[in-house]
């Protein structure tokens, strides 16, 4: 196992790692007052037992689990060799990725891509071993990438961010075709053949939106464009080519998510 060296400017970053390690047979582990810190830890082979509070749950090849900091626990081995790949980590930034992730909770899950979480933390495991400048830079930017990737492919309530991120592909591609024309919800929910119900809650695990925001969004992002292009476009023409009704309605839609209204948008970016 490695505990590296952080330096005043490594223990400011929004996530940095403090320690990480792989043992070939864990060891039973019980901790009254918790870890001060955030742990993932990615079974290999064998199966466990992991206590939080009043809950017990097993934990087997191809699962991980996390633990929250000052959380009271242990885990112990039911099948051994109980392979583990383990890391510690802390900054602000932790706890929001990980409720970003669906993970709200010290608890045991599964993942869509098993391999990518190992090839992770034995990137990370790597870096702490190759006496680079800047460790603790490095190995922070290994960690959010990892995070990042967590959030993809954690599986939660059976589908992951990342397999419902397929699924509505046909929808995404089928409103980048058409976001200059009139779109209903039912149009994109045929796209995949569900329900407009099924489909809000697609978008809604995958994205944090609903379907007719992210229009919304594609169709603000073309009219950006469009006034990057044709400097001398008027806002009415620009509303109509990207599929809004009114030019009030764009320029409210625009105002709320940019912050400014389209004509302030073209005089922060030097057009006239």
């Amino acid at each position: 196992m490695v505990f590296p060296i952080l330096t005043e400017s490594d223990t400011t970053l929004p996530v940095y790692l403090t320690s990480i390690g792989h043992w070939s047979n864990q060891e039973s582990i019980d901790r009254p007052n918790g870890y001060p810190n955030f742990q993932w830890l990615q079974v290999m082979t064998g199966a466990g037992e992991l206590q939080v509070g009043n809950q017990k749950m097993a934990v087997r090849a191809g699962q991980g689990f996390c633990l929250f900091p000052n959380e009271p626990h242990q885990y112990f081995a039911i099948q051994e060799p109980w392979e583990i790949f383990w890391m510690s980590f802390k900054g602000s930034l932790s706890d929001t990725m990980f409720r970003q992730a669906g993970i709200t909770q010290s608890g045991v899950y599964s993942t869509a891509d098993h391999d990518m979480i190992i090839t992770h933390m034995k990137n990370i495991y790597a870096m702490t071993q190759s006496g680079r400048a800047f460790l603790g830079l490095e190995c922070s930017k290994l960690v959010y990438m990892f995070l990042l990737d967590l959030m993809k492919v954690i599986l939660v309530s059976s589908h992951s961010v990342e397999q419902n991120y397929l699924k509505l592909n046909p929808v995404l591609q089928y409103i980048e075709e058409h976001y200059n024309e009139l779109i209903t919800i039912k149009d994109l929910a045929n796209c995949i053949d569900v329900t407009p119900q099924y489909l809000c809650l697609l978008f809604k695990k995958a994205m944090k939106l609903r379907p007719m925001e992210y229009v919304n969004r594609e169709r603000i992002n073309r009219s950006k464009e469009l006034m990057f292009h044709e400097s001398d476009i008027k806002m009415h023409e620009i509303a109509h080519r990207v599929g809004f009704d009114s030019p009030s309605y764009f320029s409210s839609v625009f105002k709320r998510l940019e912050g400014l209204s389209p004509e302030q948008f073209k005089k922060i970016h030097g057009m006239r």
